[in-house]
């Protein structure tokens, strides 16, 4: 029979292997558990076993604590992720959430972080809409059906290379030939949805072959921010406030100046949390942000400077 002392020294290789979350609520679990058993037969192991995973909670939480500030500097999560499709709510968890697995966290130096999925053999993954163009998002990973709009068509040609398959169907490299293509409910003209593998994925509205708008749209048609939540800049800090992030957005949509139809991509970026959960992403070089489109916004940076004050 193992010590006590023999488990607790076991403990952070146990929690690292199982996944096992250290906080308040496993531990409410835990004594839950202990105190069920009580009275039963082998409830004395387990009583005996509670401080210890009790413990574990301690260990592991400190452990949490103190990694990051190895070589002095403490480096905070800027997105946190969860199962797709699972939501914690209380101690419930809620299926078919139509949120996102990725929350924006406050940080007042963050990083940069890309959430389009990254190309592959020099195309990144899209569909294509009669001559508008959607990259795939990495988050959220699977979305609800009732997170759709109307359908927009399906996928008629499959092809590595999009650019060749001209403007009058719907095209795509990721999703399967036959595929149904969605508009996302709030979101027609910036979001699409289709299904990759078996899930229901988010494309953003993007520049592809220099080519972004079309006809008379503006930003505010092809990002469609205004029910954004929050924001994070990485460089400058991040707004969590909803009504501080939509008076932003709103400074943004209605002061960008279109450079040019092509886009491309830098060592910063824009993450626009929306209400609904998904989260969408400018490119930012300087005081230029990329998206579908190049666009020149200074306002917006110095609005975005003062309401970090």
């Amino acid at each position: 029979m193992k010590s006590v002392e023999e488990r607790l020294r076991k403990l952070p290789e146990l929690a690292e292997s199982t996944g096992l979350q250290a906080d308040e609520q496993l531990k409410r679990k835990i004594l839950r558990a202990a105190q069920a058993k009580q009275g039963r037969a082998g409830g004395f192991a387990l009583r005996r076993l509670a401080p210890a995973l009790c413990a574990l909670v301690i260990l592991a939480g400190a452990a949490a604590y103190f990694v990051p500030r190895i070589g002095g500097q403490k480096k905070a999560p800027l997105l946190t992720s969860q199962p797709a499709g699972q939501v914690q709510v209380g101690e419930k968890l809620a299926w078919d959430v139509p949120q996102g697995s990725i929350s924006i966290k406050a940080s007042k130096n963050p990083s940069y972080r890309s959430i389009w999925a990254p190309a592959s053999g020099g195309n990144f993954p899209l569909v294509g809409v009669k001559g508008s163009y959607y990259r795939l998002l990495t988050n959220p990973t699977a979305i609800s059906d009732d997170l759709l709009g109307e359908a927009l068509g399906t996928v008629d040609t499959f092809t590595s290379e999009p650019a060749l398959a001209g403007t009058g169907g719907i095209c795509s490299n990721t999703a399967a030939q036959g595929e149904t293509v969605y508009a996302v409910r709030g979101m027609e003209g910036a979001l699409a949805a289709a299904k990759v593998e078996g899930k229901m994925r988010v494309f953003q509205r993007v520049s592809f072959g220099d080519w972004a708008l079309m006809g008379r749209e503006t930003l505010a048609d092809t990002l469609r921010a205004d029910s954004a939540v929050a924001l994070e800049l990485s460089g400058m800090g991040t707004v969590n406030d909803p009504a501080e992030a939509r008076r932003l957005i709103g400074i943004l949509t209605e002061n960008a100046q279109l450079l040019r139809s092509g886009g491309g991509e830098s060592n910063r970026s824009l993450l626009i949390q929306l209400e609904n959960g998904v989260v969408i992403q400018m490119a930012v070089n300087g005081e230029r942000l990329i998206a579908c489109g190049t666009w020149a916004c200074p306002e917006f940076f110095e609005a975005f400077q003062e309401a970090l004050q």
